[in-house]
């Protein structure tokens, strides 16, 4: 039981200082860009409602387990996307929820289009320290003996370049957490959150393979301070665009098998599962993620073009 309790506090990144608020990080990011770049809000051209869980580290106590609820959209007549995503992560006794609104805004060119976003919302941390159970009855250490709640604004941003073969795209999702943090605490504090901007850049290519099978090799790097550059490699087979499939490598990470069915013109039901590559396979029977998609068309109430990405 002690070595549980350890592991439980280990993931949860339970130290002198609160490290909250960090991005979570998500397999199906290659079927829904929202979740990573606010520039992807109404680049579809449709309304686009999307729900993700992910059971991350499945059979280790405390492990992530991590929701989002995201719905984008174009406004008509115009070059402008909107967009809101709700986001739920816990982690041990530590829990974030955040919600987002999103405004894009796309230069058109002849064959490809330059889009801007940006997002600003709230973000609610909550660690309940005092929950943790002692195997001994005691509760002697001091660290567990006060919970810890807080609010905070976010802010991002991202650019996103497209064609209809080719894309790329560069974002922060959380760009004022230096900022915000040292306006608001005082690192003397015994707790505080401790924001991390993550960067992230990516680009992909839709290549015919046949008339009915396409292929959308891509890959995303990602930055945050404290840990090293993170590479996913992305291989996607699109049939009869009706099913896709899917590896994705995780570098320092993992080995994803990613699926997507297409169960109707406007709704597409996925599923991912992680294969950790390091020591924590030893402990974890690996992570799964499920997703549900829906695409309505404004002007002809239907899906009029497949959506690669």
């Amino acid at each position: 039981m002690k070595k549980i309790l350890t592991l439980i506090l280990f993931i949860s990144g339970i130290w002198t200082i609160v490290l909250a608020q960090q991005d979570p990080m998500y397999s199906q990011y290659v079927f829904n860009g929202l979740i990573i770049n606010p520039a992807y809000a109404g680049t579809r051209d449709v309304l686009c409602a999307s729900v993700l869980y992910r059971d991350q580290w499945v059979n280790i106590p405390g492990a992530p387990k991590t929701g989002i609820l995201s719905i984008d959209a174009p406004v008509k007549n115009k070059n402008v996307g909107v967009g809101l995503t709700v986001e739920f992560d816990k982690i041990g006794v530590t829990s974030h929820t955040a919600f987002n609104g999103i405004y894009s805004y796309r230069l058109r060119f002849a064959q490809s289009s330059l889009v801007f976003g940006l997002q600003a919302g709230l973000g609610f941390s909550n660690s309940n320290f005092s929950s943790v159970q002692y195997t001994d009855g005691t509760r002697n250490d001091i660290a567990f003996q006060n919970n810890f709640h807080d609010v905070l604004p976010n802010f991002g941003f991202g650019l996103y370049y497209f064609s209809n073969r080719f894309y790329a795209g560069f974002s922060i999702p959380q760009i004022a957490g230096y900022a915000i943090q040292n306006a608001l605490y005082h690192k003397t504090e015994s707790a505080y959150l401790d924001l991390a901007n993550h960067y992230f850049i990516n680009t992909g290519y839709l290549f015919d393979l046949s008339p009915d099978i396409k292929a959308k090799p891509s890959i995303l790097l990602k930055y945050v301070r404290g840990a090293p550059v993170e590479m996913d490699l992305n291989g996607i087979v699109w049939f009869y665009d009706l099913i896709a499939a899917g590896v994705s490598y995780r570098s320092l990470a993992s080995l994803d098998f990613i699926l997507q069915v297409k169960a109707s013109p406007q709704i597409s039901i996925g599923y991912a599962y992680e294969y950790a590559t390091t020591k924590l396979n030893t402990f974890s029977s690996g992570s799964h993620e499920i997703m549900l998609q829906y695409f309505f068309d404004f002007s002809h109430s239907k899906i009029v073009t497949p959506r690669y990405f």
